[in-house]
C-alpha cells in the first residue's frame, strides 16, 4: 500500500468520525504499518480509545505499539513533534475540515477522506452531509488538490446516502467520491465497543468479519 494520509470527518459530531478514524487506524496497525494518529476533536474519544486516559494537554503524546498518538485540539503543527517519513500512514479524526486545516497540521494534504453516516444519528448525518462534501468540493477548487473521497454508510442503506447526494450540483460533489457498501448495522455493540471496551468490533465473537469491510476501504 502507498503511504495515505487519511481524514476522517464530518460537520456534525455524533454522526461516526471516531469509529472510522479508530477501525481504520486498527487495520493499518494490525498490518503492522506505522502509523501517526492524530484526534483533533476537543471529545478526545480516538486519543482515548488507545490511551484510556484524557489528553493532559494540547499536544499530548503517546506510543502505542510501532505508531504514534498525538492530541492536537488546537489543529496546530506537528511538523516539529514528528519527523517526516517517520511513518508510514497519518489518520487524523477531524470535525468541520477548513481551508488548508490538514495541510497546516501535517505540512500536507489528505490523500483520503473518509465521511461518516451512521444510523444512530441518520436524520442529522444525512441532513448536513451535502454541507461536509460542500466543503471538500470547495477545498479542491481553492487548494488544487484531488482526493479520493468515500461516503461510509454505518447501519444506513446506500440508497439513503445516493438520495441526498443525487440531489446536488455537481459543483457541490468532490471530484472524485463514490458510496461504500452499506456496514452491517451495529451500532448498539460499537458504542459499546468503542467508549466501554475500548475494543475493535471484529473483536467480538460473530462480528470478525467487519475487520474486511474496514480493510476494503483502503485499498
Amino acid at each position: 500500500m502507498l503511504s495515505l494520509i487519511i481524514l476522517c470527518t464530518h460537520n456534525d459530531g455524533g454522526v461516526g468520525k471516531t469509529t472510522l478514524a479508530v477501525h481504520v487506524a486498527g487495520v493499518l496497525i494490525n498490518r503492522s504499518e506505522s502509523t501517526l494518529l492524530v484526534d483533533c476533536d476537543d471529545q478526545a474519544d480516538f486519543w482515548q480509545f488507545y490511551t484510556d486516559r484524557t489528553p493532559e494537554k494540547s499536544k499530548d503524546i503517546e506510543q502505542y505499539e510501532n505508531s504514534t498518538l498525538i492530541y492536537n485540539e488546537r489543529r496546530e503543527s506537528i511538523t516539529k513533534d514528528v519527523q517526516k517519513g517517520q511513518y508510514d500512514h497519518i489518520v487524523l479524526d477531524i470535525n468541520s475540515p477548513l481551508k488548508n486545516t490538514v495541510h497546516t497540521i501535517v505540512n500536507n494534504d489528505p490523500d483520503l477522506i473518509l465521511v461518516p453516516v451512521n444510523i444512530s444519528q441518520r436524520i442529522k448525518a444525512l441532513r448536513n452531509l451535502p454541507r461536509t462534501l460542500r466543503v471538500i468540493s470547495q477545498l479542491e477548487n481553492t487548494t488544487g488538490y484531488d482526493p479520493q473521497v468515500i461516503i461510509v454508510p454505518l447501519g444506513i442503506s446506500e440508497d439513503s446516502v445516493y438520495e441526498v447526494v443525487n440531489r446536488l450540483e455537481e459543483d457541490d460533489k468532490p471530484r472524485k467520491y463514490r458510496i461504500a457498501p452499506q456496514m452491517y448495522d451495529c451500532q448498539e455493540e460499537m458504542q459499546v465497543a468503542i467508549y466501554q471496551d475500548k475494543k475493535y468490533i471484529w473483536d467480538y465473537e460473530g462480528l470478525e468479519h467487519l475487520y474486511d469491510y474496514f480493510y476494503e476501504l483502503l485499498e
